[in-house]
């Protein structure tokens, strides 16, 4: 790559990165508050480790565990993806349906350990925005 092409796309990874910035730091306050709600469920409880058979504090548990377990890998895919070919609308889009998702999840599996249609719609959303960043990785890396 030259100057006049690294000068032409520098701007618009700036502004991919920037769209990344506000995905990654809705998705940590999510991860912080329901942090939070396990930290108050169990100070509540008064259950250090594991869920002391409380079906709140196990849900509560869960729901973190999940977005921890989702949530970095998908971040990853959107900075990977920021840095090569997409546009920022894309990006926005793509992190306004997982961060909806993640929420719908949240909220579906707090109120519930059984299915519902909150949790499925999250799933969906979530699992839907981390195939679609990695084929257009994969399709970047097959051309």
């Amino acid at each position: 790559m030259n100057i006049a092409e690294i000068a032409f796309f520098a701007p618009l990874i700036r502004n991919n990165l920037i769209a990344v910035g506000w995905i990654l730091a809705l998705a940590t306050l999510g991860i912080v508050v329901l942090a939070s709600r396990v930290i108050r469920l169990r100070l509540q409880h008064r259950t250090g480790i594991g869920h002391g058979d409380h079906p709140d504090l196990e849900r509560a548990i869960r729901v973190h565990a999940n977005a921890v377990e989702s949530i970095p890998l998908t971040l990853i895919l959107f900075l990977v993806t920021a840095l090569t070919t997409a546009a920022t609308i894309e990006i926005e889009a793509l992190g306004a349906i997982f961060l909806v998702g993640r929420v719908l999840h949240a909220w579906g599996l707090s109120r519930s350990s059984g299915a519902s249609l909150p949790r499925l719609i999250g799933m969906l959303s979530t699992f839907g925005v981390m195939i679609i960043l990695a084929v257009q990785l994969l399709i970047l890396a097959i051309h």
